[in-house]
């Protein structure tokens, strides 16, 4: 099943090196602090707010309601939500919700709990923007790059409203308009990348991706490897590789391969992982490591295109077993991506250049998926790869 629009970056919380997620978000997010009173339902505030804007955006999207027009349909479908994060900018405990609309021009806006209530609080109007953790004071730390200058200062929770301070960093036009100088960790050390994830996710259609609500803040430490629950599930996972057993396919970051129910031979074909294919996708190699902490480790399934095809690109497809049932996350583009010992993923040409956003973890629980920045460690190992063909 394919979808006509969203597929816009994915996922969120922050994580440092080593440990279990929970314990990495930890080392990079603000100190929680005890909430009182109604804020302390603030995830099924959010969470209902979610519901209710994706069922909104689920009408939208519908091509068979009665005032469906096809002229203004893609304009319609542009101004949608495509991404979202939660992040506390006021370290009172109690996340904000930021969600990014639009294609062409970026709305995002900031909302917080008030009295059981998701409320806005302001709003940023840029294409060109990216957000990242504020380590030393309450904030949160902005860059905008738009076509080549770039911008970075910190946006507060004020008395309730969201306003901007002062410029951290600013490029200098008369002396150069692209500038290609700046790094993060030059301007403010130990601020880090917040990724975005989808709203939605791609199967079932318009589900609303609620799992990064469920797991900020989460504090879980890494398990030993469980040997029969490890057994039980490779054993699972390689029926589905090897001998044809049916398994439940989704997308892993809203690029697609969101095929459902589904086998690996049938994923492999031209609209399974990937609609732009003219032949099958070939297994390359695959390892198994255990991504989440749990103490069961999931099978990472390297793709790509066939050397014939017009499209070159690698896909990474992760296997993982709950509950006696195989779920596979496709993750697309990543034919430059490796993965650490320790679960963490990372694309060696991003460190290089000093890109933001090469480096990033999983979550994920049945059809929800999506992606956290972590850190990189040079010292864990890479997985030990199988090769396949």
């Amino acid at each position: 099943m394919r979808k006509i629009v969203l597929g816009v970056l994915l996922c969120l919380l922050l994580s440092g090196c080593g440990g279990s997620p929970a314990e990495e978000r930890a080392e990079t997010e603000a100190p929680p602090a005890r909430v009182a009173g109604p804020e302390k339902d603030w995830r099924e505030a959010y969470v209902k707010f979610l519901e209710d804007l994706c069922e909104e955006e689920r009408a939208v999207l519908n091509m068979d309601r009665p005032d469906y027009d096809p002229n203004e349909y893609s304009i319609q479908v542009d101004n949608l939500s495509k991404e979202y994060f939660l992040y506390d900018l006021d370290w009172d405990g109690v996340p904000e919700l930021v969600i990014r609309f639009g294609w062409d021009s970026w709305d995002t806006c900031f909302y917080t709990v008030r009295d059981g209530e998701v409320t806005e609080v302001g709003r940023r109007e840029s294409r060109y923007i990216s957000f990242f953790t504020s380590p030393d004071e309450p904030g949160i730390i902005v860059r905008e790059t738009p076509k080549g200058p770039v911008f970075v200062y910190r946006l507060t929770l004020e008395d309730g409203e969201l306003r901007q301070g002062e410029y951290l960093y600013e490029t200098d036009t008369a002396e150069q308009l692209f500038d290609l100088t700046c790094r993060m960790e030059n301007v403010m050390p130990g601020a880090a990348y917040i990724r975005g994830c989808c709203t939605m996710a791609e199967w079932p259609e318009h589900t609303p991706l609620t799992l990064p609500i469920y797991d900020y803040g989460e504090e879980r430490a890494a398990a030993e490897l469980d040997l029969e629950r490890d057994g039980a599930a490779r054993s699972l996972i390689l029926a589905s590789l090897e001998d044809g057993a049916p398994f439940c396919a989704v997308s892993g970051d809203g690029y697609g391969g969101d095929a459902g129910w589904t086998t690996l031979a049938d994923d492999l074909q031209p609209g399974g992982i990937t609609e732009y294919a003219e032949r099958p996708l070939v297994p390359r190699r695959r390892a198994w490591v255990d991504l989440d902490g749990d103490g069961q480790r999931e099978c990472v399934l390297y793709v790509e295109h066939d050397a014939g095809d017009y499209i070159q690109s690698g896909y990474f497809v992760v296997f993982s077993e709950q509950e006696g049932t195989v779920y596979a996350y496709c993750l697309s583009y990543v034919g430059r991506t490796d993965v650490s010992a320790d679960g963490v993923f990372f694309d060696p040409w991003y460190l290089e250049e000093g890109i933001d956003g090469g480096v990033w973890r999983l979550s994920f629980r049945e059809n929800l998926c999506y992606q956290y920045t972590a850190a990189f460690d040079a010292s864990v190992p890479l997985v030990e790869w199988e090769t396949l063909n």
